[in-house]
């Protein structure tokens, strides 16, 4: 009972903003990981009641995620988890690509001494996972650091939200395709694209951080192309 009293102390001193992304950020992430996989209905009451919170927080967030393509409203059925068609992952990929090519253009930041770590402890870890059997979920949660890191670097506002955005309206469906690959080779290209990022960043180059990661994107749609047939 205490416990829950403190933790019920601990939400109500969170600002509106920390409550949202705190809300926002994990609904992403298990839509991401697709532990909430397409079709999935969404409890607008239950979620509340899992977070401790009223249903106004719960309700903005799920409105956020529906205008970012996560999620859609049905009538008479209620806020699911959307679907990504062939043909908007594709879209989605070349624009990345794109995107990626403006890294080191658009007001990039210098990559702090902890940046640099982080990332080079990341490197360790995608090689440690590509020693033990397939694991997606693990392999997905990896991804999601790389990318955190890498839009961190992005000091465009624009360039990064669009980034991001992307980044996560694409992963569930490449988490998909991942189980028919090969995982062994698989782990090998994230290692070479997380030392390839490192070594950029090391020398402050994000131009070379954003070529490499357009690279490993186009790598990317090209191992899966054979899977993705048109409707």
């Amino acid at each position: 009972m205490a416990v829950k009293e403190t933790r019920k102390s601990s939400r109500r001193r969170e600002s509106q903003t920390e409550r949202f992304e705190r809300i926002y950020e994990a609904i992403r992430e298990r839509i991401c990981l697709l532990e909430y996989p397409p079709g999935t209905l969404l409890n607008e009451a239950l979620l509340a009641d899992e977070f401790e919170v009223s249903r106004t927080p719960v309700r903005n967030v799920l409105q956020r995620l529906n205008y970012e393509g996560l999620l859609e409203t049905r009538n008479g059925v209620g806020t699911i988890v959307s679907e990504v068609d062939i043909k908007t992952f594709r879209d989605i990929y070349e624009l990345r690509m794109r995107l990626a090519e403006l890294m080191g253009d658009l007001s990039p930041a210098r990559p702090s001494p902890g940046t640099i770590e982080a990332l080079r402890d990341l490197c360790e870890r995608v090689d440690t996972l590509g020693k033990k059997p397939a694991d997606l979920t693990a392999y997905a949660r990896l991804c999601n650091e790389l990318h955190a890191l890498i839009i961190a670097q992005i000091g465009n506002d624009s360039l990064r939200e669009m980034t991001d955005l992307l980044y996560y309206r694409a992963a569930r469906t490449w988490l998909i395709y991942l189980g028919n690959l090969d995982w062994q080779g698989e782990m090998q290209i994230l290692h070479r694209e997380c030392s390839e990022i490192l070594l950029a960043m090391e020398i402050d180059d994000m131009r070379g951080v954003g070529n490499a990661r357009r690279q490993f994107l186009y790598m990317t749609l090209a191992r899966i192309s054979r899977y993705l047939v048109d409707a």
